[in-house]
C-alpha cells in the first residue's frame, strides 16, 4: 500500500470514528433514551463501513462501536445501559457484528453484481441486525449472568444480574429494538451506500470486489 493509501486510508477511519463519537454521545442523535430505555442507529455506521470496505475495516469498526458504548454506559449509570459497562457484553459483540457483516459482504460481492449487491443489501443488513440483537442479549447471558470470569462480581453487577426480572425486562426491549433498529438499518443503509458511491468514496476500491461491474 503506497503512501496515498495510507493517508487516505487514516483520514476515512478518522472521519468514521468522528461519526461514531459525534452519535455516541450528542444526545438524540445515535441514541434514543426513552425512560431507562436507549435504542441506538450507531451500527448503521458499522453496515455501511462494512459494506465498502470488507471484514476489516467491519471488525475496527464494531470495536470502536462498541468501546464507545461501554463509555457511555459508564457516563450514564442511571439507565438499563449499566449492563455494557462488561466489555464482553458492549464490546465483544459489536466486534463479531462487524466482522460478520464484511464477511458476508465480501463473498456476496465475489458471486454478485453491484445491482445483484444493492438488491439484497437492506435484507442483509435487517438480518445481520438480527444477529448483533442476539449475540448482544446472549453475551449478556454468558458473561453477565452465568459469569463464567467473575466480571460482574467484580463490577458490582452481580445481585442485578441474578434478577430474573431484569433479565427479562432486558431481553424483551432488545427484542422490540431488534426489529426498530433492523428496519432503520434496511432503509437508511442502503441510500448512504449508493451516496457514497456517487461521489466516488473508494468507489474504484469496491468495484474491483464485484464479479460483474454493473451501473
Amino acid at each position: 500500500m503506497n503512501r496515498l493509501k495510507i493517508f487516505r486510508s487514516i483520514a476515512i477511519d478518522a472521519l468514521f470514528l468522528a461519526l461514531f463519537i459525534l452519535f455516541t454521545f450528542v444526545p438524540w442523535l445515535g441514541y434514543y433514551q426513552v425512560g431507562p430505555i436507549s435504542f441506538q442507529v450507531v451500527h448503521v455506521f458499522v453496515l455501511i463501513g462494512a459494506a465498502i470496505f470488507g471484514w476489516k475495516k467491519g471488525l475496527l469498526y464494531g470495536f470502536i462501536f462498541g468501546l464507545l458504548s461501554l463509555l457511555k454506559a459508564i457516563s450514564y449509570p442511571g439507565t438499563l445501559d449499566f449492563a455494557f459497562i462488561n466489555p464482553f457484553v458492549s464490546i465483544l459483540p459489536r466486534a463479531l457484528f462487524g466482522f460478520l457483516a464484511g464477511f458476508i459482504f465480501d463473498i456476496i460481492k465475489k458471486h454478485a453484481s453491484l445491482k445483484q449487491f444493492m438488491i439484497s443489501l437492506p435484507v442483509l443488513c435487517f438480518v445481520l441486525t438480527c444477529f448483533h440483537t442476539f449475540a448482544t442479549l446472549s453475551c449478556l447471558y454468558i458473561f453477565g449472568v452465568l459469569d463464567p470470569f467473575s466480571i460482574s462480581s467484580a463490577l458490582g453487577l452481580s445481585e442485578i444480574m441474578s434478577n430474573v426480572t431484569f433479565v427479562a425486562l432486558f431481553t424483551t426491549i432488545g427484542l422490540i429494538g431488534m426489529c426498530i433498529e433492523g428496519a432503520v438499518a434496511a432503509i437508511i443503509v442502503l441510500p448512504l451506500y449508493v451516496a457514497l458511491r456517487r461521489i466516488n468514496f473508494v468507489k474504484e476500491e469496491d468495484d474491483l470486489k464485484f464479479k460483474t461491474i454493473k451501473a
